[in-house]
């Protein structure tokens, strides 16, 4: 009985996980699917966000680091959310446009951005956090420049959201997070 209750407590976090991150959207270059590592976060609490990315076929976006071109980036808004680590990009692909004499580091197969956010200690949110049914929605925004084999189009910016529930906190954990 024990097991079922871890399994079926699992499998609940997962769906709310899934469940709560903003639909996927897809562009003319790719499609951006965000989600969280947590299903619920309480205040003082971190979590992953997370943004899956594919590329459309023959089309590809730059890894941050080089000059003279656009790369793909993840900016969160200012609200319910504290950045304290830099995104984490994945391994580039290094690429050579034999047309233009250059080699590139670009993504051009599916990949994976991860922010790690700390939710917060304000007052606002321990008390909205006690209440039934609280959510923190953190907001940001995906920029990129796609390109093809042929031509770059001009940079998208595609706004993403996840909203977790928000859990509440005793007065001791709220502290030890300080």
């Amino acid at each position: 009985m024990k097991r079922l209750v871890v399994v079926i407590t699992s499998i609940s976090a997962l769906v709310l996980a899934t469940a709560f991150a903003s639909e996927p959207v897809t562009t003319r270059h790719l499609s951006v699917s965000p989600s969280t590592s947590a299903a619920a976060v309480s205040p003082g609490g971190r979590v992953s966000l997370v943004v899956d990315i594919t590329p459309k076929a023959k089309m590809h976006v730059y890894a941050p680091g080089q000059p003279d071109v656009i790369p793909i980036s993840l900016t969160l808004a200012a609200g319910d959310a504290s950045a304290a680590q830099p995104v984490q990009f994945p391994p580039p692909e290094k690429r050579e446009f034999k047309a233009l004499g250059e080699t590139h580091l670009v993504y051009s197969r599916p990949f994976r951005l991860v922010q790690d956010v700390t939710i917060p200690t304000s007052r606002d949110l321990v008390k909205r956090a006690a209440s039934r049914e609280a959510s923190v929605t953190v907001k940001g925004t995906l920029k990129y420049q796609a390109c093809d084999d042929t031509i770059c189009y001009a940079p998208v910016s595609v706004p993403i959201a996840w909203t977790l529930a928000l859990q509440s906190t005793t007065a001791q954990e709220v502290k030890k997070s300080r």
